[in-house]
């Protein structure tokens, strides 16, 4: 599967993020199972979640300044 990413909009009070693709499928991620885990524990700080972007592709949301990224495959698949 092959989806892009349209816009994104973070919300570091509940560390989730709205994610609506091209084909205008929308899909709330919530990243709060992660944020305890190895590389994923930086975005704890809501300074540093809401600093999200799109990749220039699409077909990513990435951290730019942690290295860190999610597949729009993966993420709509895990929760659509």
């Amino acid at each position: 599967m092959f989806f892009c990413i349209k816009t994104i909009e973070a919300n570091p009070d509940n560390y989730t993020i709205k994610i609506t693709y091209t084909d205008d499928v929308v899909v709330n991620a919530d990243f709060n199972d992660l944020l305890d885990k190895g590389v994923m524990t930086p975005l704890k700080n809501p300074e540093v979640f809401k600093q999200v972007s799109i990749d220039s592709k699409g077909r990513a949301i990435v951290w730019k300044t942690q290295d860190i990224d999610f597949c729009a495959d993966a993420l709509r698949l895990k929760f659509h």
